[in-house]
């Protein structure tokens, strides 16, 4: 079992008498729901594929940060009982701002994700695969 807030789940066993091997697995609550809440709550984008072409386009995020815990905090903090919050905003923040802050808050979720498998596997770990 995970000691640093992941999932621990079956990985394979090869053969009847062999032993199981088990994987980590991280869940992030909000990664893709995150980019469509961008596009059908704030409208701020019509396709998906625009928070990428306006987060390039600022050098940072203007100091907004966004957490998005639309459903809580998932792996490895398990709260669910914490909510988004954006900070940082001030009369110059712009749409492209918010894009950024949004996808460097996936890339700050999974990146807690690989250091908590870090912690637990005691591993470096080189790449990671992805799905959602």
């Amino acid at each position: 079992p995970s000691a640093s807030g992941l999932l621990t789940t079956i990985g394979f066993k090869l053969g009847q008498n062999a032993p199981t091997n088990y994987a980590l697995e991280g869940s992030v609550a909000c990664a893709g729901r995150t980019i469509q809440w961008l596009r059908d709550n704030l409208k701020i984008i019509k396709e998906a594929p625009e928070v990428e072409q306006h987060a390039l386009s600022v050098q940072d995020t203007g100091g907004v940060t966004l957490v998005p815990a639309f459903s809580g905090l998932f792996a490895p903090y398990w709260r669910e009982d914490a909510r988004a919050v954006a900070v940082g905003m001030t009369l110059y923040t712009r749409k492209e701002h918010l894009c950024r802050a949004a996808l460097e808050a996936v890339a700050f979720s999974t990146v807690d994700v690989m250091e908590a498998m870090k912690r637990d596997t005691g591993k470096s770990l080189g790449n990671m695969h992805v799905d959602g």
